[in-house]
């Protein structure tokens, strides 16, 4: 009975790991793009930025 709840463990516990694994290779893929959509657009003004966040 031991051997089965460890091997079931075991299964779960990869299950997870590759869950999240694939979570974050989602995550890196849409950082790209958006770092690709950013780099198209060019430098961001700081003092246009002040402005939008504060307000005139």
């Amino acid at each position: 009975m031991n051997l089965i709840s460890r091997i079931v463990l075991g299964i779960v516990k990869l299950g997870l790991v590759i869950g999240v694994a694939g979570g974050l290779t989602d995550l890196t893929l849409t950082m790209r793009s958006e770092a690709v959509k950013a780099h198209k657009q060019g430098l961001v003004s700081l003092k246009q930025l002040n402005k939008v966040l504060i307000g005139p």
